[in-house]
């Protein structure tokens, strides 16, 4: 491939976005998207400082690497953007290290003995300092048959991973995701302690209790609906999430409403109602009482 070959995808997408009606688009966000386009990665756009798609999206469910696409999507949405990236069907596998709150799971994995440089790894460093770690897939290792959860701070990501130049609010400051180390698509093979630590479980996929959903999961049922089989659970522990979020009821009850619509075999509507207003009373009984425990 010649080095004009190499610029063309920059130099044609770059055009087209500076053109469109006069808008300025910051060319860091394009220079950005580029390198993630040329390395065959499929976007998609979430509202800025989220990870929330924009309404109408499915989120990674419409990734697309497609040019005219893309340049069409930041005409609407515009520069602000949060991005992410579909890891479905590419190969890749993201090891979301937490770092929040009580949760870090950089101590986790030196409890467990586990230690490797980052400055080796192909990384996105998170807004709360936490990082998303890529990696190839090894052959003869399913996807689909790998744990998520692997323990406090630690989750394994499939389908989809917000990267730079996407930003959250931490702590009232707007704080950015940072790529650190090599490219994606040069990421290293997953090395064996994380294969075990994916794979542990003979039944890597078991249904959790809701309290073990993490936010990212919640948001994914947002996109996905309720998997058959835990939508009962699901179901509560959304619910349970958007009330402790102090989201409005109704507005909570909408949303859970939205995401049973999705699924691909939604719960009656009278059970709905059941399950949020069961986990409504709970809410309220535990402000009444102040406790502050997660048992939803």
């Amino acid at each position: 491939m010649t080095e004009n070959t190499k610029k063309a995808p920059e130099q044609k997408f770059g055009d087209q976005v500076q053109e469109t009606k006069n808008k300025f688009i910051n060319s860091n966000y394009i220079t950005k998207i580029n390198e993630l386009v040329e390395q065959g990665l499929s976007v998609y756009l979430m509202q800025p400082k989220t990870s929330i798609p924009y309404k109408g999206s499915r989120g990674h469910l419409d990734a697309t690497n497609d040019i005219n696409e893309i340049k069409r999507l930041i005409e609407a949405h515009g520069d602000d953007s949060n991005v992410g990236i579909s890891l479905v069907d590419t190969g890749l596998v993201v090891l979301d290290i937490d770092r929040h709150g009580d949760k870090n799971g950089f101590k986790v994995l030196l409890d467990l003995g586990i230690k490797f440089n980052l400055d080796e790894e192909a990384v996105e460093i998170t807004p709360n300092a936490g990082a998303h770690v890529i990696y190839k897939l090894p052959d003869g290792v399913d996807v689909n048959n790998l744990n998520h959860v692997l323990g406090t701070g630690l989750e394994l990501l499939t389908n989809h991973v917000t990267v730079s130049p996407s930003s959250k609010i931490v702590d009232k400051e707007v704080a950015f995701y940072r790529h650190y180390g090599i490219k994606i698509t040069d990421a290293n093979v997953m090395p064996k302690w994380l294969i075990d630590l994916a794979t542990k479980d003979t039944k890597p996929n078991k249904p959790m209790h809701s309290a073990m959903y993490s936010v990212s999961q919640r948001w994914e049922m947002v996109l996905n609906g309720f998997s058959e089989g835990e939508r009962n659970n699901q179901a509560v522990s959304v619910s349970g999430y958007l009330l402790r979020i102090n989201l409005d009821p109704n507005t909570a009850f909408d949303v859970v409403k939205l995401i049973n619509s999705r699924s691909v075999a939604p719960l009656p509507d009278r059970e709905i109602f059941t399950t949020f207003k069961s986990v409504y009373e709970i809410e309220k009984k535990r402000r009444k009482r102040g406790i502050n425990d997660r048992t939803i």
